[in-house]
Formats: structure tokens, sequence, C-alpha cells
């Protein structure tokens, strides 16, 4: 016989304090947890852990129903207990949360698709059908390895499909095995370890983690089996993700991590392999904070001050991927007396925002963050050089919308507070959600030519004169950097057509807005940006749908290529945007703080003393942001008279520099 437990301690039901009580929307559970949630409560009211229907109590949970039914199983085990001689294993086999379904054991010829579908987390398949969806370790003793399915960064971690047990009931899970070596400290890693799986037990978009057991020589950590990640789907579909794919499973992956951070938990290795998706093929946050918990036990980088390694914390040792770390991520938690200085604080929920960002690019675009550099190569790009990845460039090949890359972007800023916050970053996934039809398209072609709106008539598909004059063809051709099928396309359209139909195929926006151009220069390229300015029929300063010239979109780059290549065919550098009462372009520049289009724009004729809109100078702007390279070639080409220039705050720059205590940088300037 099952006995009957609280699905939120799963602790056995009891006549006591673990007697099961009803709330009004039907579902029970014990006395204690339902007094421990009442006196939480501001008022007379609970929320029902399951359903988050709100009832109302009054002064005391014991006004409650009790759960009569399950108080007559206990009777029934009791007394069946006792006519039994004591002997507890021939009656109780397994624990029963109030909220599962009672099975018969005979289910192990049902199919796999008809687990998935019982498994709402997709996670566990029981024999019994009894414990879902959680599974208390404690009472599952019985753990068999069925097959090793990847191998983690460090020696000795490996992961496992396998099957738990205890009596009658079995699940199917994924199991991470760790091997026990010398100077780990067990029983404060079981204790953590203890301490994040009651943190994340009521996550969503989360793969559940039910809890660690030592078995021989090894800690096993037992987690969902999940079905496939946001990798395999790359790989299926030829390398990246459909816009839907992207907007959809950014949204889930940022549901679930928005929770973790609200439950105090920091993910440190989102990427793409470690966001599974689960029965309904929703993406799921795995390995979440355990990177900490199963670092090395010793590490050369620890300082003499610290009191124990288990304070300690840095990429050697905790092992994280190089591609998706963090900047602070990298080296050990420093401390300042500098109240201004905000660059070494050690892992945190920002960190994760990295990592996202990184994520990110390699969704849209298929190409992992820094690939093809080592760990030491990456190491100085990121901390010391403070640049992003260069695959971001490429951002533009997945077809996202404007927003979206901007968001991107700001992910892999270098400071840590001026990244967004997840629940940002939902908010932006849920808007663009909204615009995209319910039924996604066959694959990343189709969807950005599905997605792109054109100037010209739509193609039939029978001529193909036509589907090659097509501007959606050009759009995506410039996305995917294909100088020489761009070079043919256009060469081809300005022989068999006349100039007006040039122009009107140059000034064509895709759904985001944009030009040819515009998509050209954001990617960087100033072979691409060339071979379109080679025809006279281009507008070297077309505006976007937000006003933006091509130019713009050469300094978030940060090509000084292209920017030289728009200047030669006379790009206006003295522009300004918001219709001439917003920043400068030297505005623009010296926000990205690229030093090298800095010079190019001010060699054309930019103004290096301009003002923008709120008062501030180019100058202001650089050293602001820090960008001590940028600040210097502003000096070095007549921006020394904004040295005097009162900003809106009644500050100069060198008094900007001084207010963030920036001495390097007060130095250099001066």
């Amino acid at each position: 016989m099952k006995i009957p437990c609280c699905s939120v301690c799963q602790t056995r039901y009891n006549e006591e304090e673990r007697v099961p009580l009803l709330l009004q929307c039907g579902h029970g559970f014990c006395r204690e947890c339902l007094s421990r949630m009442f006196s939480a409560s501001s008022d007379a009211t609970l929320t029902c852990p399951r359903c988050r229907h709100v009832s109302t109590v009054g002064n005391s949970v014991l006004a409650l129903r009790k759960n009569y039914a399950v108080l007559s199983l206990i009777h029934s085990a009791m007394e069946a207990s006792a006519a039994g001689g004591g002997n507890r294993g021939s009656n109780f086999e397994c624990d029963l949360t109030d909220d599962d379904e009672d099975g018969d054991g005979e289910d192990d010829d049902e199919d796999d698709e008809e687990k998935r579908r019982r498994n709402s987390r997709g996670s566990q398949t029981s024999s019994s059908g009894g414990c879902a969806p959680v599974i208390e370790v404690g009472v599952h003793q019985d753990l068999k390895l069925v097959k090793r399915i990847a191998e983690g960064r460090r020696a000795g971690v490996d992961m496992w499909t396998a099957v738990i047990g205890g009596g009658r009931c079995r699940h199917h899970v994924a199991v991470k095995k760790a091997v026990i070596t010398e100077g780990m400290d067990l029983d404060w890693m079981l204790v953590k370890l203890e301490d994040l799986r009651r943190a994340s037990m009521w996550c969503r978009n989360v793969c559940t983690f039910h809890g660690a057991m030592k078995v021989d020589e090894s800690l096993c950590l037992v987690m969902d089996k999940c079905y496939g990640s946001v990798r395999s789907e790359m790989q299926r579909n030829e390398g990246r993700l459909t816009l839907e794919q992207v907007l959809r499973y950014g949204a889930d992956i940022a549901r679930g991590v928005v929770e973790l951070h609200a439950a105090g938990v920091v993910c440190m290795n989102l990427k793409p392999s470690n966001l599974l998706l689960d029965s309904n093929g929703h993406a799921v946050v795995s390995d979440y904070g355990l990177a900490t918990i199963l670092k090395k036990p010793s590490c050369w980088k620890a300082r003499p001050e610290c009191d124990s390694t288990k304070i300690h914390s840095c990429m050697e040792c905790i092992m994280l991927s190089p591609h998706y770390t963090a900047p602070e991520a990298w080296e050990p938690v420093k401390k300042s007396l500098n109240l201004f200085w905000d660059d070494g604080i050690g892992i945190s929920p920002e960190s994760d925002a990295w990592s996202f960002g990184c994520t990110l690019v390699e969704m849209c675009t298929g190409a992992i963050p820094w690939a093809g550099l080592s760990a030491e190569e990456i190491y100085r790009l990121v901390v010391k050089a403070k640049k992003q990845p260069p695959q971001y460039a490429s951002v533009v090949g997945g077809g996202i919308p404007r927003e979206l890359w901007k968001m991107i972007g700001e992910c892999l800023q270098f400071k840590p507070s001026k990244r967004p916050t997840f629940n940002a970053m939902l908010a932006i996934f849920l808007r663009h959600l909204q615009e995209i039809p319910r039924s996604p398209p066959a694959s990343p072609d189709n969807d950005l030519v599905k997605g792109s709106v054109s100037n010209v008539t739509e193609a039939s598909p029978v001529p193909e004169l036509e589907v090659h004059q097509d501007p959606n063809h050009l759009h995506r051709l410039v996305s995917e950097g294909d100088v020489a099928g761009v070079r043919e396309f256009l060469a081809k359209a300005a022989t068999e057509n006349e100039s007006n139909y040039m122009s009107s195929l140059l000034e064509a926006q895709n759904a985001d807005g944009q030009t040819a151009l515009h998509l050209a220069c954001r990617r960087g390229s100033a072979e691409l940006v060339e071979t379109i300015l080679e025809y006279e029929e281009a507008n070297v300063d077309v505006l976007d749908k937000d006003g933006d010239p091509p130019l713009v979109f050469a300094l978030a780059a940060g090509s000084h290529e292209c920017v030289r290549s728009l200047i030669k065919r006379n790009a206006s550098v003295r522009s300004r945007l918001r219709d001439g009462f917003g920043p400068s372009v030297a505005h623009v520049c010296a926000y990205h703080g690229q030093p090298d289009c800095m010079r190019e724009l001010l060699l054309a004729g930019a103004d290096p003393n301009a003002i923008d809109d709120e008062g501030e100078s180019v100058l202001h702007r650089a050293i602001a942001k820090k960008f001590t390279d940028c600040a210097l070639v502003i000096v070095e080409n007549g921006g020394c008279r904004s040295m005097t220039i009162l900003n809106s705050k009644n500050l100069t720059p060198y008094h900007s520099t001084f207010m963030l205590k920036d001495v390097a940088q007060l130095d250099e300037v001066l």
C-alpha cells in the first residue's frame, strides 16, 4: 500500500503535525507546511503552491478542512501494518504525494510518446506512476547507471542516463556523476546541494534537480531526463535557429533564469548544450549553480587571506567554458577601496547575462563565440582588451529585430552593471513573439524571406528573372556575407533594368526597416559595402526606419574599413540623428568607444567639439564610458577645446574623469 506524503516537504502524512488539510481549490498539504506558509503571509489568505489559487484561511490553518480520504488511507495502512506483525516492508512500498495518480505498476509497455505526454515536465518516466513530478532521493536508493551520454570539462565528471527506484517504483532520470577525490569536503557539498535543491524546487523552466546521493566512490546528482537541447536543434537546422525558435527558446530561458535569480541561484554555465528541451518542446535551464559546488578542491590562484577554498572562485577551479564566461568570472574575486570601481565584483547574476548574450549569438549565427581561439587567447581579448565576440557582428545572419540585437550587445558589455536584467530581456522576447505566427517556418532561410517586406511587386515563383530581382533575395545574400552572390545579383539587375529600378532595389527595406547597405555595414564587411557603393544609384546616406544612416551601423560594428569606404563616397560625417536634433555621428562613435573609427571621422571633417541634445560633448561621452583610447584620439584631433565645455551637470570632461576616480585615464588625457 502506498503511503501518501505532502508534495511540499515530501514527508508522510500523520494525524498530528503532518495532518493533511485541504485548501479551497481542492489541493491538500500537511498542516506543518501550511502553517509555515501562513505565518509568512501578510493577510488571512494562502496561495496554493500548485495552482496559485488564493484561499481565505481566517485566523489559523486549523480552520481548513481535513483531507479525510487521505486520513482513511493512513488508518488502513496502520491497521494492515498491525495485522502483518509490524512488517512495514510488506505493506508500505512507496511514498505517494497527494497530487499524483495511483498507478497499477503495469505500464512498462507504455510507449515513449505516451510517457512524454503523461510527464508534463518531460523528465521522469515512472513504472508505477507514483512519485512524479518530484523524486525523493532519500526513498529511492536503488540507482542504476544505464548509458554515458557526455563527458564533463573536468576529469571524473560525466553525464549518464539512469534508472532510480525504490520498491516497485522506477524512474528514468539523468545523472551527473562526479568521482570523489582527495580533498573534497563531501559533507559540505551535500549540504550545499540540498540547499540548491530546495532553492530551485519551485522554479519553472528549469531541469528539476532531485538531489544527490553517494554511490561507491562517486557523488551522483539526480535530475530530470530531457529530450534534446538547443544545440541539438541547431544541428538539425543546419547550425542555426529560426527567428521564432530564437524568440521562443529565449523567452523560456529568460523565464527560468529570472526565477532562479529570485531564488538566489546564479546559473554560471549558460550555453546551448545546457539548455535542454522538455517533452513539450520548451527550453529548460540545466546545470545551474553546480559549478561552485563541484569545483576543484584546491586552486593555485587562491589567495592566502581566504579562510577556505570554499570562498575562492575563479575560472581555473570551477571549470567553466571559456567561450561563454563573463570577464569578471575569469579571476578570483577582488576587493578595492575605490567606491566607484565595479569591474571585479566576481560571479554574480549579471555574469549570467554575458553567458546568455554569447549563447544568443550562437543561436542566431550558428557560430560558437570566439571559435578557433584558445582559452588564453580568449582571456586576453575578454579580460584585457575588453572585446566582444567577433561573431556578434554577424548576428544579422539570424534575421533578428533591431531591438533584439541591441539587447545582445548590451549583454556583452564589459561592466556587469551595464548589462540588462533577465526580466527586461523576457519582456523583449515576449513583445516580439506576439508578432510571430504560431506555426514556425520550415527553415531559417524561409524565415528570413517570409519576414521581409519589399517595395516592389512580389515575385512570381515561375520566372527565374523576377526571383533574382527580389530585394528580399539581396538582403539574404548580404546577411549571409555572400560577396560573390551580391556582386552577381547587382550586376544582373543593373544590365537588365533601368536606373530607377536599381535605386528602388538598393533602397528597399527589410522587415526591420534596413536597406542592403545598412545590413552590410552592420556585418562590418567593407567588401560588401564597396560592392554596393560601386553603383551610383546607391545612396550612402539612406536612412532606415529609425532615421539612422549606414554610417551609424558601421560605427556600432567597429569597422573603420567600412567607415572609410562610406567616407570615400562622401558620407556625411557632420550629420545629426533624430532629424538633426540628436547626437552627431561622432557622439555615436564615442559611445561605442572605437578609436580607429573616431580617427577616420575626425580626419574627414567631423566636429570633435560637437554638443548633443543633452549638453554632452563628444569628449564627455568617451570619458563617461571610460574609453581612454577614444578620448585621446578626440583630444589629439582638435578636441582640446571640449575640456572647458560644461555639460548639463556643470561638469567639464576633466571633472568627469576626476569623479570617475580613473587616475590612469586622467593622466593620459592630460
